[in-house]
């Protein structure tokens, strides 16, 4: 496990989060299809939102579970609550200030599964 610092683009939502960067995903659900961004998971104890609260807004859809959070301000999604494992978070690589993007190997992974 290891800590990373996160931040939307306008720096308005920041966040450190703890996880196993080995084990990204991309998910095939609609939503995450049309995002194209690769997600690391975490536990919910493992994200700390440092600052920016009040600048995260919440989309759901279909089943209405998965709360996917994002910046009002700039629009970039930071971290959602999973699905099927409310008690986990995936995050946004691609937010993650001090992780190298090139470094990951996603697995791909059925929408309907998480």
């Amino acid at each position: 496990m290891q800590s990373y610092h996160g931040a939307c683009h306008c720096g308005a939502v920041t966040f450190t989060i703890r996880t196993d960067p080995a084990h990204s995903v991309r998910c095939d659900c609609s939503i995450c299809r049309r995002r194209g961004g690769i997600m690391l998971r975490c536990d919910a104890a493992d994200l700390d939102i440092l600052s920016g609260r009040e600048h995260l807004a919440t989309y759901r859809f279909g089943t209405q579970v998965a709360q996917h959070h994002f910046c009002r301000e700039c629009g970039v999604y930071t971290f959602h609550r999973m699905r099927k494992l409310p008690d986990k978070y995936a995050v946004n690589a691609g937010c993650l200030t001090d992780l190298d993007l090139t470094s990951l190997t996603p697995i791909l992974i059925k929408g309907s599964e998480v």
